[in-house]
């Protein structure tokens, strides 16, 4: 039980909830998730299971895929559906050619307002935890990249759209300062997650089917390994004697094609995974070109 399972969450669990599930599915201590979701989006939620959960940064860390619905007319004090309204619903007739060009001005590395009700620390408290007393915060703004946002359809007060951002964007902040531009306040009403890093929906399954939850065997048959893990690093082959060496956290000395990369998975013959290792040092290789000689310090081993 090494490896990823990716959930398609539905709406009122919490990614906690769903690790708990999991765990008591699975009858596995160690599950951890792979960046939260809200209560009320739904979609991909890859959990990390067993010798995996070593790797929960790397997929912490990756870029993410969104389909929502913003509701404007009025803003909430959580920037989404859950939280109260800040105003009367003005009822907006929106602009597409508007909305088009505010859409545009949410692109590349942008300064994006935290939501009163998340879980960032300000000295060592969450923010939710000052918000739900009343204490006002001044709004925390943090450094986000969106690939892409998509205006996707306009139907009354509702719009679709599509987002590709980096990993800690905050959709509902997107839904509350586009609001704000458009000058009559706005939230998210819809959210679901498509891609989390190399987890696309189709890889996706639901806890239950009909109120009824899968078996154990359902999920076992749907981890996927570590040797599956991870492919947009390359791949070096170790030969048998240096198991224990990277195992005992020893740097090697191996013989590699690639010129480029930092990060490796080491595996053996049989395409398991050893270890993830750093390069530390090159050395130009007399024997076979193009390939050369590299050090490497592996930093994540698997026993």
């Amino acid at each position: 039980m090494d490896g990823v399972i990716v959930i398609d969450k539905a709406p009122g669990w919490t990614s906690h909830d769903v690790v708990a599930k999991i765990r008591n599915l699975l009858k596995i201590k160690k599950v951890g998730h792979t960046g939260t979701l809200d209560p009320f989006a739904t979609g991909v939620l890859p959990l990390t299971l067993g010798r995996a959960t070593r790797l929960s940064n790397f997929f912490l860390s990756s870029d993410k895929v969104y389909r929502g619905v913003i509701r404007f007319g009025f803003a909430t004090t959580t920037y989404d559906i859950d939280g109260n309204p800040l105003g009367e619903d003005t009822s907006p007739s929106l602009d597409s050619t508007r909305l088009q060009e505010i859409f545009s001005h949410y692109h590349g590395a942008i300064q994006q307002t935290i939501p009163p009700y998340s879980a960032k620390k300000v000295q060592g408290r969450p923010l939710y935890s000052y918000a739900r007393k009343g204490i006002d915060i001044d709004p925390s703004t943090k450094t986000v990249t969106i690939k892409s946002l998509t205006l996707h359809k306009i139907e009354n007060c509702e719009v679709e759209f599509e987002l590709a951002c980096t990993a800690g964007t905050y959709a509902r902040s997107l839904a509350h300062d586009i609001g704000k531009e458009y000058g009559c306040g706005a939230h998210l009403v819809r959210l679901r997650r498509m891609l989390s890093g190399e987890f696309p929906i189709e890889k996706a399954v639901t806890l239950s089917d009909e109120d009824q939850f899968h078996s154990r065997e359902f999920f076992l048959n749907r981890i996927i390994p570590m040797k599956d893990l991870l492919h947009e690093i390359p791949a070096i082959v170790i030969p048998d004697g240096d198991k224990d060496k990277l195992l005992h956290g020893m740097d090697l000395n191996l013989l590699t094609p690639d010129t480029e990369s930092e990060e490796f998975r080491l595996i053996d013959e049989s395409g398991d995974l050893i270890a993830l290792a750093r390069r530390i040092q090159t050395f130009t290789s007399p024997v076979a070109q193009p390939a050369h000689w590299i050090r490497v310090h592996p930093h994540i081993t698997f026993s």
